[in-house]
């Protein structure tokens, strides 16, 4: 069996923005992972072998203990990750200082009235305002640019911007969440050839996905339940993903138990054969897929990975990722 990589930890279910391409915001009755929670799970997720731990949600920054479950995870030696509509980063910056490894900015165009119509909510000027301000305090975010073919022709500023503060700009595919395409083929070349442009991150593994039909439940590609942990905030097991909660398990401080049990063994022997998991190309599941089969995807994402890294660390002589506790 192989050992999962990722914990995608979904701190909260709300959201205070009200972005095009997704409906979390929709939810109305807010629920909280806790830090006893959030312990244990992480504890038992970090002896099943994963890493990286994303602490996502709805909008993350909405938990209040979001500072405490990073030092948790922190201190368990998780690779942390957080993205952030930065509304409320300001009121908690001097907290999460020290304690994030990959910050991620949405900044989905390069004017106010483009990004925030498309975010639903006024942010554009907060974001770039929180780009100094976690700078100040040693956090140093990436861009994160949801591309679609509304905005992809606006994406310049963002780059420059960047470049200004020294940044990466991570170029993200809007996704479906079955067969359909929302991207033209056009859109996606205007994205690889901006992604030649210094300090600009895709994977290009996405692409050859997508070209390829995206997921085949015959001979799936996904490997969603073996590589990813996803935790919701109710202290429930979710499986293939979170998208599609075809199984859900109440966790109960038996996370371990879990995940060694005939029932979890089955999840993964299902992943990506369901029925709505054809033409499946969810970037977030996917990027840790790759990981799992010597193929061309495999090389193109860790191609990718390497730019990234050689890009953040070496030419912006950025601080490597610090674990604190176990290994």
């Amino acid at each position: 069996m192989k050992k999962p990589i990722l914990v995608h930890y979904y701190v909260t279910n709300i959201c205070n923005a009200r972005c095009e391409f997704c409906s979390i915001w929709e939810n109305k009755d807010p629920n909280f992972a806790t830090p006893d929670q959030v312990r244990k799970n992480l504890t038992d997720a970090k002896k099943a072998g994963a890493k990286f731990v994303d602490f996502t949600g709805g909008e993350p920054t909405l938990n209040k203990d979001l500072p405490e479950l990073l030092t948790i995870a922190k201190e368990l030696g998780f690779i942390t990750s957080v993205t952030t509509n930065t509304l409320l980063f300001p009121r908690m910056v001097e907290k999460l200082a020290g304690k994030i490894d990959l910050l991620h900015f949405s900044l989905d165009g390069d004017t106010a009235q483009l990004h925030d119509k498309i975010r639903g909510i006024e942010s554009y000027d907060k974001t770039v305002a929180a780009i100094p301000l976690a700078l100040k305090h040693n956090l140093v975010p990436d861009l994160l640019f949801t591309y679609t073919d509304e905005n992809i022709d606006h994406f310049m500023g963002v780059w420059e911007l960047a470049r200004k503060h020294k940044l990466v700009v991570i170029l993200d595919p809007v996704f479906s969440m079955n067969e359909h395409e929302i991207v033209t083929e056009e859109t996606h070349a205007k994205a690889r050839k901006l992604a030649k442009l210094p300090g600009v991150y895709l994977n290009s593994a996405h692409h050859e996905f997508r070209k390829k039909g995206s997921n085949n439940i015959d001979k799936p590609r996904c490997h969603s339940v073996e590589s990813t942990i996803v935790i919701l905030n109710n202290d429930t097991l979710a499986a293939p993903c979170y998208h599609h909660k075809e199984t859900t398990i109440p966790i109960n401080g038996k996370l371990g138990e879990i995940l060694k049990s005939d029932q979890y063994k089955d999840l993964r022997a299902m992943q990506g054969r369901y029925d709505f998991c054809k033409g499946c190309h969810i970037n977030c599941y996917m990027d840790p897929s790759y990981n799992y089969e010597f193929d061309s995807l495999m090389a193109k994402t860790l191609l990718s990975k390497w730019k990234y890294s050689f890009t953040k660390y070496i030419l912006y002589r950025r601080k490597w990722p610090i674990v604190w506790g176990k290994r």
